[in-house]
Protein backbone atom coordinates (compact mmCIF):
# COMPACT_ATOMS: atom_id res chain seq x y z
CA UNK A 1 0.00 0.00 0.00
CA UNK A 2 1.07 3.12 -0.84
CA UNK A 3 1.97 6.34 1.84
CA UNK A 4 -1.67 8.31 0.84
CA UNK A 5 -3.41 5.24 1.63
CA UNK A 6 -2.24 5.04 5.18
CA UNK A 7 -2.82 8.69 5.30
CA UNK A 8 -6.35 8.34 4.85
CA UNK A 9 -7.40 5.76 6.69
CA UNK A 10 -5.69 7.14 10.24
CA UNK A 11 -7.18 9.85 9.20
CA UNK A 12 -11.33 8.17 8.61
CA UNK A 13 -10.25 6.53 12.19
CA UNK A 14 -9.62 10.53 13.90
CA UNK A 15 -12.64 11.30 12.64
CA UNK A 16 -14.23 8.35 13.91
CA UNK A 17 -13.06 9.10 17.33
CA UNK A 18 -14.11 12.89 17.37
CA UNK A 19 -17.40 11.95 16.07
CA UNK A 20 -17.86 9.58 19.12
CA UNK A 21 -16.21 11.87 21.53
CA UNK A 22 -18.97 14.75 20.56
CA UNK A 23 -21.76 12.32 20.75
CA UNK A 24 -20.48 11.44 24.06
CA UNK A 25 -20.07 15.12 24.48
CA UNK A 26 -23.82 16.27 23.61
CA UNK A 27 -25.44 12.99 25.91
CA UNK A 28 -23.34 14.43 28.97
CA UNK A 29 -24.80 18.02 28.42
CA UNK A 30 -28.16 16.60 27.37
CA UNK A 31 -28.19 14.87 30.59
CA UNK A 32 -26.42 17.64 32.93
CA UNK A 33 -29.59 20.33 31.15
CA UNK A 34 -32.22 17.79 32.36
CA UNK A 35 -30.86 17.81 36.11
CA UNK A 36 -30.44 21.50 35.98
CA UNK A 37 -34.27 21.82 34.47
CA UNK A 38 -35.78 19.79 37.38
CA UNK A 39 -34.79 22.46 40.35
CA UNK A 40 -36.15 25.21 37.61
CA UNK A 41 -39.25 23.30 37.53
CA UNK A 42 -39.74 22.49 41.27
CA UNK A 43 -38.63 26.42 41.68
CA UNK A 44 -41.96 27.11 39.58
CA UNK A 45 -44.56 25.14 41.11
CA UNK A 46 -43.86 26.25 44.01
CA UNK A 47 -44.24 29.92 43.13
CA UNK A 48 -47.60 29.22 41.68
CA UNK A 49 -48.17 27.14 44.62
CA UNK A 50 -47.34 30.25 46.85
CA UNK A 51 -49.28 32.96 44.60
CA UNK A 52 -52.51 30.32 44.90
CA UNK A 53 -51.69 30.89 49.02
CA UNK A 54 -51.50 34.36 49.20
CA UNK A 55 -54.83 34.72 47.11
CA UNK A 56 -56.67 32.26 49.20
CA UNK A 57 -55.74 33.86 52.49
CA UNK A 58 -56.56 37.44 50.91
CA UNK A 59 -60.37 36.00 49.86
CA UNK A 60 -60.58 34.51 53.31
CA UNK A 61 -59.63 37.83 54.92
CA UNK A 62 -61.66 39.29 53.26
CA UNK A 63 -64.65 36.96 53.25
CA UNK A 64 -64.34 36.08 56.59
CA UNK A 65 -62.85 39.66 58.05
CA UNK A 66 -65.77 41.65 56.60
CA UNK A 67 -68.92 40.39 57.75
CA UNK A 68 -71.53 42.98 57.84
CA UNK A 69 -73.09 43.01 61.29
CA UNK A 70 -74.35 46.49 61.20
CA UNK A 71 -75.91 49.41 58.44
CA UNK A 72 -76.72 52.73 60.12
CA UNK A 73 -78.80 55.07 58.14
CA UNK A 74 -78.29 58.66 58.83
CA UNK A 75 -79.87 62.07 57.57
CA UNK A 76 -83.40 60.71 57.04
CA UNK A 77 -86.79 62.62 58.22
CA UNK A 78 -89.45 61.45 55.96
CA UNK A 79 -88.47 57.64 55.94
CA UNK A 80 -87.49 55.29 58.31
CA UNK A 81 -84.19 53.59 58.10
CA UNK A 82 -85.74 50.41 57.29
CA UNK A 83 -88.12 52.52 54.64
CA UNK A 84 -84.84 53.70 53.05
CA UNK A 85 -83.20 50.04 53.05
CA UNK A 86 -86.31 49.13 50.76
CA UNK A 87 -86.53 51.98 48.96
CA UNK A 88 -82.77 51.80 47.43
CA UNK A 89 -83.03 48.15 47.44
CA UNK A 90 -80.38 47.19 49.95
CA UNK A 91 -81.10 43.57 51.16
CA UNK A 92 -81.15 41.99 54.40
CA UNK A 93 -79.33 39.35 54.27
CA UNK A 94 -76.19 41.52 53.14
CA UNK A 95 -72.94 40.06 54.11
CA UNK A 96 -70.24 41.30 53.29
CA UNK A 97 -69.28 45.09 53.99
CA UNK A 98 -67.01 45.65 50.94
CA UNK A 99 -69.42 43.92 48.63
CA UNK A 100 -72.54 45.52 49.46
CA UNK A 101 -70.11 48.81 49.41
CA UNK A 102 -69.11 48.23 45.84
CA UNK A 103 -72.76 47.12 44.34
CA UNK A 104 -74.13 50.30 45.89
CA UNK A 105 -71.05 53.10 45.83
CA UNK A 106 -72.55 54.67 42.70
CA UNK A 107 -76.53 54.44 44.15
CA UNK A 108 -78.38 57.37 41.61
CA UNK A 109 -81.97 58.03 43.07
CA UNK A 110 -84.41 58.07 40.12
CA UNK A 111 -88.02 58.52 41.37
CA UNK A 112 -87.88 58.14 44.62
CA UNK A 113 -89.86 60.65 46.30
CA UNK A 114 -88.11 63.45 48.70
CA UNK A 115 -85.05 61.50 48.05
CA UNK A 116 -82.03 63.84 46.35
CA UNK A 117 -78.79 62.29 47.04
CA UNK A 118 -77.72 58.30 48.98
CA UNK A 119 -74.34 57.79 49.90
CA UNK A 120 -72.93 54.81 51.12
CA UNK A 121 -69.55 54.86 53.24
CA UNK A 122 -67.51 52.15 55.07
CA UNK A 123 -67.68 53.18 58.73
CA UNK A 124 -65.15 49.87 59.69
CA UNK A 125 -65.05 46.65 58.36
CA UNK A 126 -68.20 45.43 59.95
CA UNK A 127 -70.31 48.17 59.72
CA UNK A 128 -71.58 50.58 56.46
CA UNK A 129 -73.47 53.73 56.77
CA UNK A 130 -76.05 55.09 54.15
CA UNK A 131 -76.30 58.78 54.30
CA UNK A 132 -79.62 60.38 52.60
CA UNK A 133 -80.20 63.67 51.73
CA UNK A 134 -83.98 64.68 51.48
CA UNK A 135 -86.05 67.55 50.31
CA UNK A 136 -86.55 69.99 52.62
CA UNK A 137 -90.17 69.00 53.05
CA UNK A 138 -92.12 70.82 55.72
CA UNK A 139 -95.79 69.45 55.09
CA UNK A 140 -98.54 68.74 53.58
CA UNK A 141 -102.02 69.85 52.21
CA UNK A 142 -104.42 67.45 50.61
CA UNK A 143 -106.64 68.56 47.63
CA UNK A 144 -109.10 66.15 46.11
CA UNK A 145 -107.55 62.64 46.25
CA UNK A 146 -104.34 64.10 46.34
CA UNK A 147 -101.33 65.55 48.99
CA UNK A 148 -99.24 68.44 47.77
CA UNK A 149 -96.12 68.15 50.01
CA UNK A 150 -94.20 71.80 50.22
CA UNK A 151 -90.98 73.45 50.78
CA UNK A 152 -89.57 76.25 53.17
CA UNK A 153 -90.46 78.01 50.33
CA UNK A 154 -93.77 77.15 50.09
CA UNK A 155 -93.29 75.78 46.73
CA UNK A 156 -94.77 72.14 45.58
CA UNK A 157 -92.03 69.31 45.80
CA UNK A 158 -94.19 66.18 45.18
CA UNK A 159 -97.59 65.48 44.36
CA UNK A 160 -98.83 62.09 45.95
CA UNK A 161 -102.19 60.21 46.24
CA UNK A 162 -100.89 58.63 49.91
CA UNK A 163 -100.21 60.71 53.29
CA UNK A 164 -96.78 60.64 54.33
CA UNK A 165 -96.64 59.16 58.04
CA UNK A 166 -93.88 61.55 59.51
CA UNK A 167 -94.98 65.07 57.33
CA UNK A 168 -97.91 66.80 59.37
CA UNK A 169 -100.87 67.23 57.07
CA UNK A 170 -101.91 70.76 57.52
CA UNK A 171 -105.93 70.84 57.68
CA UNK A 172 -108.40 73.90 57.77
CA UNK A 173 -106.33 76.35 55.57
CA UNK A 174 -107.95 78.28 52.25
CA UNK A 175 -105.54 77.47 49.79
CA UNK A 176 -106.18 79.47 46.16
CA UNK A 177 -103.71 77.75 44.25
CA UNK A 178 -101.38 74.80 44.53
CA UNK A 179 -99.20 74.76 41.45
CA UNK A 180 -95.96 75.37 41.82
CA UNK A 181 -96.53 77.34 45.33
CA UNK A 182 -99.31 77.66 47.80
CA UNK A 183 -101.12 80.82 47.58
CA UNK A 184 -103.56 81.55 50.32
CA UNK A 185 -105.23 84.35 50.80
CA UNK A 186 -105.02 84.82 54.91
CA UNK A 187 -101.16 85.98 55.16
CA UNK A 188 -101.35 85.43 58.73
CA UNK A 189 -102.27 81.79 58.56
CA UNK A 190 -100.11 81.20 55.51
CA UNK A 191 -96.90 83.14 57.44
CA UNK A 192 -97.60 81.37 60.58
CA UNK A 193 -98.08 77.68 58.86
CA UNK A 194 -94.38 78.39 57.42
CA UNK A 195 -93.34 79.39 60.30
CA UNK A 196 -94.51 76.59 62.58
CA UNK A 197 -93.34 73.82 60.23
CA UNK A 198 -90.10 74.73 60.17
CA UNK A 199 -89.64 75.31 63.58
CA UNK A 200 -91.32 71.72 64.00
CA UNK A 201 -88.84 70.04 61.78
CA UNK A 202 -85.52 71.69 63.09
CA UNK A 203 -86.51 70.26 66.77
CA UNK A 204 -87.52 67.22 65.11
CA UNK A 205 -91.03 67.25 66.48
CA UNK A 206 -92.96 64.89 64.74
CA UNK A 207 -96.70 65.70 64.37
CA UNK A 208 -99.78 64.20 62.80
CA UNK A 209 -101.99 67.43 61.90
CA UNK A 210 -101.63 70.87 62.64
CA UNK A 211 -105.06 72.33 62.34
CA UNK A 212 -106.11 76.30 61.59
CA UNK A 213 -109.63 76.74 62.41
CA UNK A 214 -111.82 79.69 60.57
CA UNK A 215 -110.59 82.21 63.69
CA UNK A 216 -107.11 81.48 62.56
CA UNK A 217 -105.96 79.29 65.72
CA UNK A 218 -103.73 76.99 65.37
CA UNK A 219 -104.26 72.96 67.10
CA UNK A 220 -101.01 70.86 67.18
CA UNK A 221 -102.07 66.99 66.65
CA UNK A 222 -99.12 65.07 68.53
CA UNK A 223 -100.98 61.40 67.91
CA UNK A 224 -104.68 60.41 68.53
CA UNK A 225 -104.17 60.86 71.97
CA UNK A 226 -102.11 64.19 72.66
CA UNK A 227 -103.02 67.40 70.78
CA UNK A 228 -101.59 71.16 72.16
CA UNK A 229 -103.46 74.22 71.56
CA UNK A 230 -101.03 77.30 70.02
CA UNK A 231 -103.66 79.88 69.23
CA UNK A 232 -103.06 82.70 67.11
CA UNK A 233 -99.47 81.90 65.47
CA UNK A 234 -97.47 84.56 67.63
CA UNK A 235 -94.71 83.58 69.97
CA UNK A 236 -94.30 80.44 68.11
CA UNK A 237 -90.53 80.14 68.92
CA UNK A 238 -90.85 80.12 72.35
CA UNK A 239 -94.10 78.08 72.10
CA UNK A 240 -92.45 75.19 69.95
CA UNK A 241 -89.60 75.10 72.80
CA UNK A 242 -92.33 74.65 75.21
CA UNK A 243 -93.58 71.93 73.62
CA UNK A 244 -90.35 69.91 72.72
CA UNK A 245 -89.66 70.17 77.07
CA UNK A 246 -92.93 69.17 77.99
CA UNK A 247 -93.94 66.25 75.20
CA UNK A 248 -91.56 63.58 76.66
CA UNK A 249 -93.03 63.27 80.11
CA UNK A 250 -96.64 63.54 78.64
CA UNK A 251 -95.64 60.69 76.41
CA UNK A 252 -94.31 59.16 79.06
CA UNK A 253 -97.54 59.37 81.14
CA UNK A 254 -99.72 58.23 77.96
CA UNK A 255 -97.94 55.19 77.86
CA UNK A 256 -97.73 54.43 81.35
CA UNK A 257 -101.22 55.23 82.61
CA UNK A 258 -102.87 55.96 79.28
CA UNK A 259 -104.10 59.68 79.31
CA UNK A 260 -105.07 61.75 76.59
CA UNK A 261 -105.66 65.69 76.58
CA UNK A 262 -104.99 68.79 75.71
CA UNK A 263 -101.62 71.02 76.42
CA UNK A 264 -102.87 74.48 76.64
CA UNK A 265 -99.84 77.15 75.02
CA UNK A 266 -102.33 79.41 73.74
CA UNK A 267 -101.51 81.86 76.74
CA UNK A 268 -98.37 80.98 77.02
CA UNK A 269 -96.58 84.05 78.86
CA UNK A 270 -92.67 82.92 79.70
CA UNK A 271 -93.17 85.70 82.75
CA UNK A 272 -96.04 83.41 84.29
CA UNK A 273 -97.83 80.06 84.87
CA UNK A 274 -99.53 79.87 82.06
CA UNK A 275 -98.66 76.09 80.58
CA UNK A 276 -101.74 73.90 81.30
CA UNK A 277 -102.71 69.84 80.83
CA UNK A 278 -105.71 68.96 80.54
CA UNK A 279 -106.84 65.17 80.46
CA UNK A 280 -109.92 64.24 78.92
CA UNK A 281 -109.79 60.64 80.13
Amino acid sequence: MDKKYYQDEEFDELEDFEQEYEDEDEDETSEFEEERDEPKKHGGLMKVALVLVIIAAVAAGIVYGFRLEEVRVIGNKTYTAEEIKTLIGFPEDAGNTLFSYLRYARYKVEDIPFLEDVKIKIENRNMLCIEVDESSILGCIKKGKNYYYFDDNGRIQEVLTELQATVPLIDGVQVEELDQKIVMEDQTAYKGMMELTGLLSERNIQVQKIEIDEEGYFTVYINDDIRVGLGMPILLEEKTTEMANILPELESMRESEGIRGILHLENYDSTKNSIIFTKEN
